[in-house]
C-alpha cells in the first residue's frame, strides 16, 4: 500500500490520510470518516461505489527522517563555533530524550500558540458533540494530552476551570457530516503544524498525531463491527517501536560512553602498576576528546550527539562488546536473591576471581605476589529495590540509579588487579573484609576506580573474601549509592552465607595447537558459567587428519552435515540410518580416541572427501557416511565376537594335557615361512622380536617372519 503522504482526503482535500476504501481506492482522514451504527459500510461514502471494507495506511517515516538529517547537518555546521557556553554541575551529564534520541522532551512544554489554542478548541468542541471516531468513555484530559503530546500540567494550567478529567466522550453522531466543518477542522490542524518553528519537532508531533488518530479509529471500528485491514499499519508501528528502542539504546550508550571517558581519564592516572586497565582505541579517543568538558554543558551536548549518531550507525549498543549481565551465573543470582530477601543495604554486586596470565617481565608484581595471578572481573548484577538509609523500609530503585549501577558494572569490566593491588587484590591477599565509605572522593591508592565512583554516584564499597572449593578464594564486592555506616555483624552474616553457596568458577578451554611454548592463560572467568581461556598444548584425540599442525577442518564439516540431516521423525526415510548418524557424530566430537577409533575416524573422513569430490549431494553424502559407519561398526563387532570365541576355545583346550611341541625355527630368512602342525601353542609369541603377524586356521598356526 502506498504511503499516506501522497494521498489527499476526498472530503477535505488535505494530505496525510489515515484510511482507504477497499475497492474504489478513495482516501480519508480518520476525523473525516462517517461510520453508521447500523452495520459495516457496503459502499464508499465519497463515490458511492461498492466497498468491501477499510484499510489503514502504514506510518510514513520520510518527514521525520528528513527532519532529523537536517537537524544533524545543522548541528555539524555549528560545531566549533564560539557560542555561549552553559555550565553544568560537576559530574553532570546533559540529558538525551530516551525515546527519540534528540534534544527535545517526550511531552511538549512551553507556551501555547494561537494556532494550537484554536485547534485545541476545535477538538474540545467535537469531543463534546460526540462526532469524533473514538471510543466512548475516554476522558477529555487523556484525549487532549495524547493527541497534542502535551503534559497534563500544561493542559490544566491553560484551562484551569475546564474540569478536563470529569468530562468523558459519549457518541452522539456517526461523524462530522458538514463538509465545511470537515475542511475547517483540517485547516486548523494544518495551521497548528505550521506554527511549530522547529522542523524536527513539527515532524514528530505530526507523526505522533497520525498514530493517535489511527489507533482511535481502529478501536472504534472494532467496537462497531466495521471490517478494517490493519496488517500493514501494524507492521509500520512495529518498525516505529524498533526505531524508538534503538534510538533509546543508542542515546543511553552515548551517555555511558561519555561518562566512561571522564572516569577513564581520571582513573588511568593511577600510579599503581598492579592496576591494569583495558582501554580500547575508542576509549582513548573519547577520554582524550573530553578533556575539560565536565562543566561545559553545550560541549557535552555536542559530544553526546556525536556518540549517539555513531552508535546508531554502528547498530551496536554494547560498550565493551559484552554485557556484564551476561556473566550473571547461578552463584550471582543467589547472592542477589539474598540481598533482596534480607534487606541488605547494597544495590550492586560484583565478583572477582583469580586467574593466571603471563607476565611480560617474568618477575613478580609490585606487591610481591605470584607473577601470574590476577583478580579478573567475573560478573555483576543490580537489585531492583533499595533500602533506605535507616534500613527500615524498601522502595523501587529509580531507573537513573539502575542506569548508573549497570554502567559502573560495564566500567569495572575494563579493570583487573594483581594480588595485593586495588581493593579486590588487597582483600584477596589479606583474606579480611574491608568496608570503605565516601570512595567517590578517595585518592587512587585508596580506591582505584574513584573516577568511576564519582561519575556514577558510588559512595560505599564492601569487599568480602569468600572461600571457593576449586580456586581457593574469590572476592565479592558490594556497592551502594548511599553512605552506609559500617556493620560488622552484617559482614559476618554475608561472609557466612556466601561461603555456603560454594562459588565454583569454571573456564571454557580453548585448545591452541602448535605453540606448546606459550604458558597457560585464563581470561574472563565466570562463576558457575563459561568464558574463554587460552590453553597451549596438544589434544591427542584431535590429531587425525590434521592439516598444518591444526585440527582437521573436515571434522566440523562432517559434524555439521550429520547434525543437519539427522532424522527426528520415526517415519522419516532416514530413520534406518539414525544409529549411524549418531554414532559417527559422537565419535568425531569425542575429545580423545583410541588407536582403533582414530583409524575408523580417518577412514570416514577420507570417505567424506571422496564422496564430496564425486559431486554428490549433501543428503546422499550423509546417508552414505551413516551406512559406511554402520558397516564398519558391524564388522568390528563381528571381529570382536570371533576373537572372543577363539580365546574361549584356546582357554578350553589349554585346560587339557598337551603333548610337547617340537619346531625348528632355524634358517628362516626374509620372506620365508614355517608351519607348525599339531596342537595349538602353549606359549605367547606376540612379543618375539623375530616374529611378525600371526594367523591361525583351525589347528594350524602360520608364523610369518620379519
Amino acid at each position: 500500500m502506498n504511503s499516506d503522504e501522497y494521498a489527499r482526503c476526498n472530503r477535505c482535500g488535505y494530505g496525510g490520510c489515515d484510511v482507504r476504501f477497499v475497492g474504489c481506492g478513495c482516501s480519508m482522514h480518520a476525523r473525516c470518516m462517517v461510520l453508521l451504527p447500523e452495520g459495516p459500510l457496503k459502499v464508499c461514502s465519497c463515490c458511492s461505489r461498492p466497498s468491501s471494507g477499510l484499510a489503514l495506511f502504514p506510518m510514513s517515516f520520510r518527514d521525520i527522517d528528513d527532519a532529523r538529517k537536517s537537524n544533524q547537518n545543522l548541528a555539524n555546521a555549528n560545531r566549533g563555533k564560539n557560542n555561549r557556553k552553559r555550565k553544568a554541575a560537576p559530574g553532570q551529564i546533559s540529558e538525551i530524550d530516551p525515546v527519540n534520541g534528540v534534544y527535545v522532551s517526550d511531552r511538549r512544554t512551553g507556551r501555547w500558540t494561537t494556532e494550537e489554542m484554536a485547534y485545541c478548541d476545535k477538538l474540545i468542541a467535537k469531543f463534546e458533540s460526540g462526532e469524533l471516531p473514538i471510543s466512548s468513555g475516554l476522558k477529555l484530559n487523556e484525549f487532549l494530552g495524547n493527541m497534542l503530546k502535551s503534559k497534563q500540567s500544561r493542559l490544566t494550567k491553560k484551562m484551569k476551570n475546564a474540569k478536563l478529567s470529569s468530562r468523558t466522550f459519549q457518541r452522539l453522531a456517526s461523524g462530522v457530516l458538514d463538509n465545511n466543518e470537515v475542511r475547517e477542522f483540517s485547516e486548523l490542524e494544518d495551521l497548528f503544524f505550521q506554527s511549530i518553528q522547529c522542523q524536527q519537532e513539527r515532524a514528530e508531533i505530526k507523526f505522533h498525531m497520525q498514530r493517535e488518530w489511527r489507533e482511535q479509529l481502529s478501536l472504534y471500528c472494532s467496537a462497531v463491527g466495521q471490517p478494517l485491514d490493519a496488517d500493514v499499519w501494524l507492521a509500520s508501528v512495529e518498525e516505529m517501536d524498533r526505531r524508538s528502542s534503538h534510538a533509546k539504546d543508542a542515546a543511553r550508550m552515548a551517555k555511558r560512553k561519555l561518562m566512561m571517558g571522564f572516569a577513564l581519564r581520571t582513573d588511568s592516572m593511577n600510579p599503581d602498576n598492579g592496576v591494569i586497565i583495558e582501554r580500547s582505541a575508542s576509549d582513548k579517543r573519547i577520554a582524550d576528546g573530553t578533556s575539560g568538558l565536565e562543566n561545559d554543558f553545550d560541549e557535552q551536548k555536542e559530544i553526546l550527539q556525536l556518540l549517539t549518531e555513531e552508535a546508531t550507525q554502528i547498530g551496536s549498543t554494547d560498550i565493551n562488546g559484552k554485557s556484564s549481565l551476561l556473566h550473571s551465573a547461578p552463584f550471582l543470582a543467589k547472592t542477589i536473591a539474598h540481598l533482596k530477601r534480607h534487606d541488605v543495604p547494597f544495590e550492586h554486586i560484583e565478583l572477582w576471581v583469580p586467574s593466571f596470565v603471563p607476565q611480560a617481565n617474568g618477575g613478580t608484581t609490585a606487591a610481591g605476589a605470584s607473577s601470574n595471578c590476577r583478580l579478573c572481573f567475573a560478573g555483576s548484577a543490580t537489585v531492583n529495590e533499595i533500602v533506605d538509609e535507616g534500613a527500615k523500609t524498601k522502595k523501587p530503585l529509580a531507573k537513573q540509579s539502575q542506569f548508573s549501577l549497570q554502567a559502573f558494572g560495564d566500567y569495572s569490566q575494563k579493570f583487573s588487579f594483581d594480588v595485593g593491588c586495588g581493593l579486590p587484590g588487597r582483600v584477596y591477599e589479606s583474606g579480611r573484609p574491608t568496608w570503605e565509605q565516601s570512595v567517590q572522593n578517595a585518592p587512587h591508592h585508596h580506591f582505584e576506580r574513584c573516577g568511576g565512583a564519582l561519575q556514577w554516584g558510588i559512595k560505599t564499597v564492601l569487599g568480602i573474601p569468600i572461600a571457593s572449593p576449586n580456586v581457593g578464594r574469590i572476592v565479592v564486592t558490594l556497592y551502594s549509592l548511599h553512605d552506609r555506616p559500617k556493620d560488622q555483624d552484617l559482614v559476618g552474616r554475608l561472609s557466612e552465607e556466601f561461603t555456603r553457596l560454594l562459588p565454583s568458577p569454571k573456564w571454557k578451554l580453548v585448545v591452541d595447537i602448535g605453540e606448546p611454548e606459550l604458558p597457560v592463560q585464563q581470561t574472563n572467568p565466570s562463576i558457575a558459567g563459561t568464558s574463554s581461556t587460552d590453553v597451549s598444548g596438544v589434544d591427542k584425540g584431535l590429531d587425525i587428519g590434521k592439516e598444518s599442525g591444526g585440527r582437521d577442518p573436515r571434522i566440523d564439516d562432517v559434524v555439521s552435515l550429520l547434525g543437519e540431516l539427522m532424522p527426528s521423525d520415526p517415519q522419516s526415510p532416514l530413520a534406518p540410518y539414525l544409529s549411524g548418524f549418531m554414532s559417527l557424530r559422537l565419535l568425531l566430537l569425542r575429545p580423545s580416541r583410541s588407536a582403533e577409533e582414530g583409524e575408523r575416524a580417518r577412514t570416514m573422513l577420507d570417505s567424506y572427501t571422496s564422496y564430496s569430490q564425486g559431486g554428490r549431494s549433501k543428503a546422499d553424502i550423509g546417508i552414505m557416511l551413516a551406512r559406511d559407519y554402520m558397516f564398519l561398526a558391524q564388522n568390528n563387532n563381528n571381529t570382536q565376537q570371533q576373537q572372543h570365541q577363539q580365546l574361549q576355545q584356546q582357554h578350553h583346550q589349554q585346560q587339557q594335557p598337551q603333548p610337547p611341541l617340537q619346531a625348528n625355527f632355524l634358517n628362516l630368512g626374509q620372506g620365508s615361512s614355517a608351519t607348525l602342525s599339531g596342537n595349538p601353542l602353549e606359549f605367547d609369541l606376540h612379543n618375539s622380536p623375530m616374529l611378525g603377524p600371526i594367523s591361525s586356521t583351525n589347528d594350524n598356526l602360520s608364523i610369518i617372519s620379519n
